[in-house]
């Protein structure tokens, strides 16, 4: 049992504990000295130990059966207030899950400005077939005496028969007088078992009237005092709910300097109202829990009115008058709120439930008997456990100091090992400081060859192309038609030969020549590309609308438009065409497009237009060099972007590549932006 281990008991344990190994070590040392009654072999001094064990466990014993029993009528008092506690929260619950039945409609009025009798009764049948508490759900709008004609001609609309009426004091339901305000039920549901509330004027009902005033002064969902229900077998109590729906026509927005203004308030449209049977409720909510030995009365602490009265299902055939003379030792009482009133609800324990238990006393007798019997025996083998233990403490000192030096050899070699790799971090480094070094180096020295062979190799060029003019000029007369083509042959490979250096300079300049950044229109950037083109007669460029504005650099973006667009013009294959440039915002990238409607470009060349010095068809004469698109790869590649080709034969080309939004736009590895899609 728990309460066995509690602080108590295991402070007298180990006290006794002590004591009888205080008590064996005084009678294994003193001898017949320091007790000369008693001797060492007595029957009677063996059994001392025994005598004592037995006193304090009989003491113990009567102690904690007392502790049980209290501790017994402490737990049913417990066990019924949870129990109480969770049928209540059950029922609250189930409350509140009624209510909001009447929010809802009050939130669809306010959301529809318009709602007709069928929407109404689509709206509402669910919720009345879902829950059966629920007796009526009605619409009451709020009727100016100068409306009432032209609303009684629209509802008749829909019910022929409607009028707004009124209940008299005897009874009787005549048409309504005049009045400033009528508060009419224009929609009801379930419609049979409640159409004669149709056209009821509910300021003539002194109840529903207070409490649609209520609602309406609070702008809040209010609950009336106790109803009886009419139609029910027996006597039966419910309640009303109202809630507020107000005109969706407010007032505009008042400016800062007016906050302090007093506005009018809002004007209301009409109320959702709904008739609920509070045992319904009670009785739903608590059908699926476990039998319960619990009775709840509910009554109303506004006006001290009874409510209801749930009983156990336990009970055969008890009245109500029991519960008002249950004793009061066993009683949960909580108050609820509920729309504006307070329920108390009253639970109390039905006869021959929640009572302590009378065996468990008895239990505990037992149970210290057989603990003091089991002490008994734990005495007499405390010594003979006591070497074991040296024993046992002996050998996991030896397997504790084994751990010990083998952990102290682990953290040596770890240590070692931190060393070594030390060392390597440092020669790592040391070889990329040097690669890096070498790196630089070669790079200049790339840059330097690429510009020393540029221009010795133009030199050279430029003779030949003088001797090729000279002879051409010299020597025009006689040189026969095939010398004609053979010369103009070399000349053309002469200036192709000079467009091959230079695009190979710039290849290899591109991405260690910093440029400077600034705000580039791209629009204006290809307008300035396209006029410096010149686009053949029959040729049109079209730019996008969202041509963006951006910091980059002007010179190398440039150079990948005016590549892209004269590729387009020079390799169309048609005398007419069309060339499209478009954009589009891809997180930190912009993607760039620039299509055509030319011949296209077979799938298997998708990949060669991109290679250096690479072209698609061999000319004899021409000044196609096929750096052009390598080219603009290698400058999109360098900002951290990619190029993509889309063509197939007869269906044009469409270039697409992206460029980075801002400078130190750098793409990380988890950007689906970098990739193509």
């Amino acid at each position: 049992m728990n309460f066995l281990f509690g602080t108590f008991g295991k402070s007298l344990l180990l006290a006794m504990r002590r004591f009888i190994i205080s008590l064996m070590q005084l009678m294994k040392g003193s001898g017949e000295q320091t007790f000369p009654s008693f001797r060492m072999g007595s029957i009677w001094w063996g059994y001392f130990p025994v005598f004592l064990v037995a006193l304090l466990g009989l003491t113990n014993t009567l102690y904690f059966f007392r502790q049980v029993s209290d501790w017994e009528r402490q737990q049913v008092t417990t066990n019924f207030n949870a129990a109480s506690r969770d049928w209540v929260l059950v029922v609250q619950r189930e409350i509140e899950f009624a209510l909001a039945t009447t929010r809802d409609i009050a939130s669809y009025f306010e959301a529809s400005p318009r709602v007709g009798r069928r929407e109404f009764r689509k709206f509402v049948e669910p919720a009345i077939k879902r829950h059966a508490a629920i007796k009526a759900l009605q619409w009451i709008p709020v009727v100016s005496r100068e409306e009432r004609e032209t609303f009684e001609q629209s509802s008749r609309l829909s019910f022929p028969p409607y009028t707004i009426r009124q209940k008299e004091s005897s009874g009787d339901i005549v048409p309504a007088t005049n009045r400033d305000i009528y508060l009419p039920v224009l929609y009801v549901q379930p419609y049979l078992q409640n159409k004669d509330l149709l056209g009821l004027d509910m300021t003539s009902d002194r109840t529903i009237f207070e409490l649609l005033l209520r609602s309406g002064d609070t702008g809040e969902l209010q609950v009336s005092e106790r109803i009886t229900l009419d139609g029910e077998s027996e006597k039966r109590f419910g309640f009303v709910v109202s809630v507020p729906v107000y005109q969706s026509d407010e007032d505009p927005p008042v400016s800062e300097e007016d906050e302090s203004a007093e506005t009018e308030p809002r004007v209301i449209r009409g109320f959702a109202v709904g008739i609920y049977n509070i045992g319904d409720i009670v009785e739903l909510a608590l059908q699926n829990l476990s039998v319960g030995g619990i009775d709840i009365h509910f009554s109303d602490e506004s006006n001290n009115t009874y409510l209801y009265t749930h009983k156990s299902r336990l009970r055969s055939g008890d009245n109500q008058d029991e519960i008002k003379h249950m004793p009061s030792r066993l009683v949960y009482s909580q108050t609820l709120a509920v729309g504006g009133r307070q329920w108390r609800v009253l639970c109390t324990p039905i006869p021959g439930s929640y009572q302590p238990d009378a065996w468990s006393g008895w239990f505990v007798v037992v149970g210290g008997l057989s603990f003091t019997l089991l002490l008994t025996t734990y005495v007499s083998s405390l010594v003979g456990r006591a070497k074991k233990v040296k024993q046992l403490v002996d050998l996991r000192t030896a397997e504790l100091s084994s751990t010990n030096s083998a952990l102290n050899n682990e953290i040596k070699e770890r240590k070692a090992a931190e060393q070594r790799l030390t060392e390597l971090n440092d020669l790592l480094e040391y070889r990329v400081a040097v690669r890096s070094t070498e790196a630089e180096r070669r790079a200049k020295d790339l840059e330097q060859f690429a510009y020393v062979a540029s221009h010795d190799l133009k030199a050279p060029l430029r003779a030949i192309a003088n001797l090729a003019d000279w002879i051409s000029e010299d020597l025009e007369e006689k040189l026969t038609e095939e010398s004609r083509e053979q010369l103009a042959l070399l000349q053309d490979r002469v200036q192709r030969m000079n467009a091959l250096i230079e695009g190979l300079l710039e290849y290899s300049r591109v991405g260690r020549i910093a440029g400077g950044h600034s705000l580039v229109d791209t629009r204006e950037l290809l307008e300035e590309i396209i006029d410096s083109l010149s686009p053949p007669k029959g040729f049109t460029v079209k730019l996008g609308n969202d041509l963006p504005k951006l910091h980059t650099d002007r010179l190398l973006l440039g150079q990948v438009f005016s590549n892209l667009i004269s590729n387009g013009l020079k390799h169309h294959g048609g005398k007419k065409g069309q060339i499209k440039v478009e954009c589009r915002k891809m997180r930190r990238f912009y993607e760039f497009s620039v299509a055509d409607n030319g011949v296209g470009i077979p799938a298997e060349y998708h990949k060669k237009v991109f290679m250096i010095f690479q072209t698609l068809q061999a000319k004899d004469y021409g000044s196609n060099t096929g750096i052009g698109l390598a080219l603009v790869k290698k400058i999109v590649e360098e900002q951290g972007g990619w190029i993509t080709l889309e063509s197939q034969p007869g269906k044009g080309a469409k270039f697409r590549f992206t460029w980075p939004a801002e400078p130190a736009a750098k793409p990380e590895a988890d950007d689906e932006l970098i990739f193509p899609v």
